[in-house]
């Protein structure tokens, strides 16, 4: 079963992370791919409904669905005639869902999707991966957002060693204090080279790819996480 953040931690996700740098991004794929604008889309882990608001507004055509399981986030949506919200979490929406969406967006959703061992989390990654791609018409396209770890030796350790320090419940308050506001649930992060493999075993094509700038990191992170760096990286998938 997939974790749940307290409202205390969720408060910290009230906010919308495509900026001004990474909206040309998402915008030049879907004027590519969806000419005419008319689009129906599923934004999972959509929380406060900020970005599904920016696409219903580029895109006057558009309708869309906001999902997210924390009511406290769902709740601070802006009604809208052409939005839909949902409160539940991903791995409820595959079964005996027939509606089917254009485009589906997880803007920075897979590493949250943990579980109570490393190992069900990435099972939880390549679930919802499954599901999505049950619930993506002909022709659809599939946004993501994830933050690339990746691992000075070796690639797969820093996510394996952020998931252990976050996901122990006895050191919850030390890791909060260093600054993981997921202490004591845990996040699930990968590395660039795993993001490509886990898209790509779930029958995706990458179609475009975006890294963004090296994040400035403290070289402890690099001594005691085994960081090499860290960036932010968006895939635009088919099947």
């Amino acid at each position: 079963m997939i974790e749940q953040l307290k409202d205390y931690q969720l408060n910290t996700f009230d906010t919308e992370y495509v900026d001004e740098q990474k909206w040309p991004v998402i915008k030049r794929c879907i004027d590519r791919d969806f000419p005419d604008g008319k689009f129906s889309f599923l934004d999972i882990g959509g929380g406060n409904g900020l970005f599904a608001d920016r696409i219903l507004t580029h895109y006057p055509q558009s309708h869309g669905t906001v999902l997210d399981n924390s009511a406290l986030l769902i709740n601070k949506n802006k009604p809208h005639d052409r939005k839909r919200v949902i409160v539940n979490s991903v791995e409820n929406i595959g079964t005996g869902n027939n509606e089917k969406y254009d485009l589906i967006f997880l803007n920075w959703l897979l590493h949250h999707l943990v579980d109570n061992t490393y190992k069900l989390s990435r099972q939880n990654i390549d679930g919802t991966l499954r599901t999505v791609r049950s619930l993506l018409a002909e022709g659809g396209r599939v946004s993501i957002f994830e933050n690339m770890y990746n691992g000075l030796i070796f690639d797969r350790a820093p996510g394996w060693l952020v998931y252990q320090l976050t996901s122990q419940k006895l050191i919850a308050p030390i890791v909060a204090k260093a600054g993981a506001n997921t202490a004591g649930v845990g996040v699930c992060f990968l590395s660039e080279r795993q993001w490509f493999s886990c898209i790509r075993e779930r029958g995706f094509e990458i179609l475009d790819y975006y890294q963004d700038d090296v994040w400035e990191i403290p070289w402890t992170w690099n001594l005691f996480l085994h960081i090499r760096k860290i960036y932010c990286g968006h895939f635009w998938l088919r099947i």
